[in-house]
């Protein structure tokens, strides 16, 4: 399963536009896509897409879903450090502020996965951090039969 992204340019170009919104929110980020590749460019990406977790809900979560669709789109050996990164800043991220938007945000990565993908724990273990500063844990399923299906309630 891959998080849908209705938007009809490439991913360089997607990367680009990223790079340039980042840029313009204040990060250090340069605009042009890296020569390295894309997944050059989403750890460049990740590492200062802070700046715009200071945004309304709606822009955050837009903006985090554009990333989450180009990290699955990548190899799986490529999407292992980078999904990593991405949820170590949003179970970081400003620490006991926001904690539904950044459940829903680890949870669309968690649908959007590959059910088999090692690095799926990962954010299932993000999740559950992230829930547990809010006392949300109840909300998180559990249930080893569940869990592949996981939805927040």
């Amino acid at each position: 399963m891959s998080v849908p992204a209705f938007i009809d340019i490439t991913e360089e170009d997607q990367a680009s536009e990223l790079r340039a919104y980042i840029k313009a929110k204040g990060a250090e980020i340069s605009e042009e896509n890296s020569e390295g590749g894309l997944h050059v460019d989403l750890a460049q990406i990740i590492e200062a897409c802070d700046v715009c977790l200071k945004d309304d809900d709606k822009e955050v979560e837009s903006v985090m879903n554009s990333i989450v669709s180009l990290l699955l789109i990548l190899e799986t050996e490529k999407q292992e450090t980078l999904i990593e990164s991405l949820c170590e800043k949003l179970v970081k991220s400003r620490e006991g502020e926001r904690p539904s938007l950044r459940m829903q945000l680890l949870s669309n990565l968690f649908h959007g996965m590959d059910e088999t993908a090692p690095v799926r724990y990962t954010v299932y273990c993000s999740l559950i951090k992230v829930a547990t500063t809010c006392n949300a844990i109840a909300f998180i399923p559990t249930d080893l039969d569940q869990v592949p299906r996981l939805q927040l309630r």
